[in-house]
C-alpha cells in the first residue's frame, strides 16, 4: 500500500517523534481515523442493497474508500490529469488547473498531500514556502465539499449564490497577504464550480466584507485570526458555518510565533462540534517545533498523517544563497549606501550583465518602508524617463497601508520584470514572489529565524540570488547573537558610500559625491511628518540598545548630515525611561551632551539641568536658563518663572508645570494646567 496510508508510525519523521507526539496516537490505524473509515466497504454493499445507496453520507463513505484502494492498487497520482481519470477529483476542477492554470504535474507536496488527504484523513504537511502547498490543501478541500454535495461541482448559469451561514470550508492564514494569495487560488479553481469563495481580512472594512458575504453567500472563508474570529463570534454578522466539512490552518507555526493560539481556540468554540459534525483538519507549517505537535494534539484527529516534504540533505536557502553584510560608518549612510547598491545591480542588469533586479528591502519598521520608498521615488524623478533609475518600479507593503492598497502592490510586484519592494515583515513568511534577485536587510532582524525567512524571498525555485545586510556600529556587538552560523561575507569595501564621515568635509569620486548629493536632496522633498516618523521609529528599532544618549546623537547626525534638517525632529518621549543609557555630560544643544548642565535632552538623574536646562537646551541659550524655557528644571526648582509643560517644572506661572521643589513642593501657582504636586524622583522619560 502506498506509504501515505500506512500507520502513522511509518511515516513520521523524527522531528515528531522527538517531540513525544503520544504514541498512543501514533499507533492508530488509519482505518479507524474517523466513524466513515471504520465501516469496511462490505458493510456499504449491505447498506447499498438495503436502500442507504442514496444516502450523501453513504455515498462519501464509498468513494472515500474507493480512493483508498484506487491509490493501493494503482500508485499514488503524479499529475492532476489522473485526479479525474481515476474519479477522484471532480473534471471541472481539473481541467481549470490543467487548462486555464497550465499546471499538469503535482509538486512533491502536492502529491503527498492531495493523495493522502483524498481519503479522509488529516493530516500535518511540513513544507516550504513556494512548494505549491496552496494547491495541495485546496484540491482536497473543495473535492470534500462536492463529495458531500454533488451539485456545486456544476457550474451555475448566471449569477452564484449562496447562504452566508453555509460555510463548509474555513481556510486560517496569519497574515492578510497570504490569505488574500490563498483566497486568489481558491477563486482561479472554483470558477468552473458552483462553490463561492469569501476572504476576510484585517485591514478591510468589515462591514462592506459582511454585505458582499450576505449577499453572495459564502462556501470557502479564507482569512485572518483576528478577524475570523471577529465575524464568527458577532451574533447579528450572519456568517455561520453549522456544515463545517473541513478546517485548514496554514503556515501554522507563523500562526503560533505571532501568538494568535488565544483566537484559534476561540474560533473553535465556534465551529460545530467535530464529534456531531465530522470534519477535515489539515495543517501545513515550514517547521515542526513543540508548539506546533501540541497544536497537532488538540486539533488533528487520531491516525492523522505526517506528510514530510522536506529534503533534510538539501542545502537550505541560508547555507545556499550568497550573502553579503555591509557595516556603515552611521545611519546618515544607510540610504546613500542603498542608493548606491541598486545602481550598481541597476546597471549591471542594463547593460546584459546580470538578471532583471529585483529586489525585496526589508526594514525593521513601518515609519522606515514608507520613508524609502517616498526618497526612492524622488530619486527615481517621478515619472521622469531619464533619471539612473529609470524603468524600476518601486512598491511598499506594510501594516499601515489599507488591504487594498497592499493586495495591489504585491500583486503587481509578483507579475513586474524588474522593480523594488520596501517593506516590513508581512512579506517575510508565506509570500511567494517570483525572480526576486536580491533581498536587501537593512538593520538587524529581531532574531535569526526572521532573518532566514526574509532571504528565503530569494533563490527559489532552483534559480539564483543574494542576500545583504547593512548595518550599524550600534549592532556591531549584536551580530554574532542574532545571527550565529550565518555564512556573511564582509563586502563593506565594494560600496564607497559605506565608510564615508559625511560630517566631516572630503574629496570623493564625482559619483559618489553625487549619491550623496541625490540623497540628501531627496530627502528635503518629502513630507516632514514622514521624517518625524522614521526619526521616532528608529528608537522604537533599537529599544535593545543599552547606550540611549549614544543612540541620540547618531540619529541626530542622521536628521543633520543624512536628510540635510537644520535642527533634529523631537525623539519619542518614553527613550530615557528607567534611567535611560551609561552616557552624561555637561554640555550641548538638543539632546546635548546627554543631559548636562547647559541644556542635555532631558534629565538622566545626574544632570543639573532636563529639556533646557540653565543657559541651553533646545537650539540655544535663550530657551533655558533661571527663567525656566523650555521645559528648564531650574525654572521648576527655584519656583521662578515655570517651565513649558513637566516635571519639576511650575513656579508662578509655569505653562503646565507641576509645581517646584522650592515652591512649596507643588508650585505656588501651579501654572497653565499645573498640579500642585512634588514632582517625581525618576527620569522624564
Amino acid at each position: 500500500m502506498f506509504g501515505a496510508f500506512r500507520r502513522c508510525p511509518a511515516t513520521l519523521s523524527k522531528s515528531i517523534s522527538r517531540v513525544a507526539v503520544s504514541s498512543n496516537i501514533l499507533r492508530t490505524p488509519l482505518t479507524r481515523t474517523s466513524t466513515t473509515l471504520r465501516i469496511p466497504s462490505s458493510r456499504i454493499a449491505n447498506a447499498s442493497i438495503a436502500g442507504f445507496h442514496s444516502s450523501a453520507k453513504w455515498q462519501q463513505v464509498a468513494q472515500e474508500v474507493e480512493a483508498e484502494q484506487t491509490i493501493a492498487e494503482e500508485g499514488p497520482a503524479t499529475t492532476f490529469a489522473e485526479l479525474a481519470t481515476r474519479g477522484l477529483v471532480h473534471p471541472n476542477i481539473i481541467n481549470t488547473i490543467t487548462k486555464q492554470m497550465k499546471i499538469e504535474t503535482m509538486t512533491d507536496v502536492q502529491q503527498r498531500t492531495i493523495n493522502e488527504a483524498l481519503s479522509g484523513v488529516d493530516v500535518i504537511a511540513q513544507a516550504k514556502t513556494g512548494t505549491g502547498k496552496t494547491l495541495g490543501f485546496l484540491v482536497p478541500v473543495i473535492q470534500r465539499i462536492i463529495t458531500r454535495d454533488p451539485k456545486l461541482g456544476e457550474k451555475v448559469r448566471g449569477y452564484k449564490r449562496a447562504r452566508s451561514d453555509d460555510i463548509r470550508a474555513i481556510i486560517i492564514s496569519p497574515t492578510r497577504e497570504l490569505a488574500e494569495q490563498i483566497a486568489v487560488e481558491a477563486k482561479k479553481i472554483t470558477q468552473n464550480t458552483g462553490l463561492i469563495v469569501q476572504a476576510a481580512v484585517g485591514g478591510t472594512m468589515k462591514r462592506q466584507m459582511l454585505q458582499k458575504t450576505q449577499r453572495e453567500g459564502c462556501h470557502v472563508l479564507i482569512g485572518t485570526p483576528g478577524r475570523l474570529f471577529d465575524i464568527l463570534s458577532d451574533p447579528y454578522s450572519g456568517i455561520k458555518a453549522p456544515n463545517l466539512n473541513a478546517l485548514v490552518m496554514d503556515e501554522a507555526d507563523r500562526l503560533l510565533d505571532d501568538g494568535f493560539t488565544k483566537e484559534i481556540d476561540e474560533i473553535k468554540k465556534h465551529l460545530p462540534n467535530p464529534e456531531e459534525v465530522e470534519r477535515q483538519n489539515l495543517m501545513f507549517s515550514a517547521t515542526v517545533p513543540r508548539d506546533v505537535v501540541d497544536l497537532v494534539r488538540r486539533t488533528l484527529r487520531p491516525g492523522f498523517h505526517f506528510a514530510k516534504c522536506v529534503n533534510e540533505e538539501e542545502e537550505p536557502t541560508h547555507a545556499r544563497v550568497p550573502q553579503k553584510q555591509v557595516m556603515v560608518a552611521g545611519f546618515e549612510n544607510i540610504m546613500p549606501c542603498l542608493y548606491e547598491l541598486v545602481l550598481k545591480k541597476q546597471q549591471e542588469a542594463t547593460t546584459g550583465e546580470g538578471r532583471p533586479f529585483k529586489a525585496i528591502v526589508y526594514f525593521n519598521s513601518t515609519a522606515e518602508v514608507t520613508l524609502a520608498a517616498s526618497v526612492f521615488y524622488k530619486l527615481n524623478g517621478g515619472f521622469k524617463r531619464n533619471s539612473p533609475l529609470s524603468g524600476l518600479r518601486s512598491f511598499e507593503i506594510h501594516s499601515k497601508l489599507s488591504q487594498a492598497q497592499r493586495t495591489r502592490a504585491s500583486d503587481d510586484f509578483r507579475v513586474c520584470k524588474s522593480g523594488i519592494l520596501f517593506s516590513s515583515d508581512v512579506t517575510a513568511r508565506g509570500m511567494d514572489f517570483p525572480n526576486v534577485t536580491h533581498v536587501i536587510q537593512i538593520g538587524l532582524p529581531r532574531d535569526r529565524e526572521s532573518y532566514i525567512h526574509r532571504l528565503g524571498r530569494t533563490g527559489r525555485a532552483g534559480k539564483e540570488g543574494e542576500g545583504w545586510i547593512v548595518l550599524t556600529p550600534f549592532e556591531k556587538g549584536e551580530i554574532r547573537r542574532r545571527l550565529r552560523g550565518l555564512p556573511l561575507n564582509d563586502a563593506t569595501s565594494e560600496l564607497e558610500t559605506a565608510e564615508i564621515d559625511m560630517s566631516q568635509p572630503a574629496e570623493v569620486p564625482e559619483n559618489i559625491g553625487k549619491i550623496l548629493q541625490d540623497v540628501t536632496e531627496a530627502h528635503k522633498k518629502v513630507y516632514p511628518d514622514q521624517l518625524d516618523a522614521a526619526f521616532r521609529g528608529l528608537f522604537g528599532s533599537f529599544q535593545w540598545y543599552g547606550d540611549k544618549h549614544g543612540l541620540l546623537e547618531g540619529a541626530n547626525r542622521l536628521a543633520e548630515f543624512g536628510w540635510g534638517l537644520p535642527t533634529p525632529p523631537q525623539p519619542p518621549s518614553s527613550l530615557f525611561q528607567g534611567g535611560g543609557g551609561r552616557g552624561r555630560g555637561r554640555s550641548g544643544g538638543f539632546g546635548g551632551s546627554r543631559g548636562g548642565d547647559r541644556g542635555g535632552f532631558r534629565q538622566d538623574r545626574g544632570g543639573a539641568d532636563a529639556f533646557s536646562g540653565r543657559s541651553g537646551g533646545f537650539g540655544g541659550d535663550r530657551r533655558g536658563g533661571d527663567r525656566g524655557g523650555f521645559g528648564g528644571r531650574d525654572g521648576g526648582r527655584d519656583g521662578g518663572r515655570g517651565g513649558f509643560g513637566g516635571d519639576r517644572r511650575g513656579g508662578d506661572r509655569g505653562f503646565g508645570g507641576r509645581g517646584g521643589r522650592d515652591g512649596g513642593r507643588g508650585g505656588r501657582d501651579g501654572g497653565f494646567g499645573g498640579e500642585r504636586r512634588a514632582p517625581r524622583q525618576e527620569s522624564d522619560f
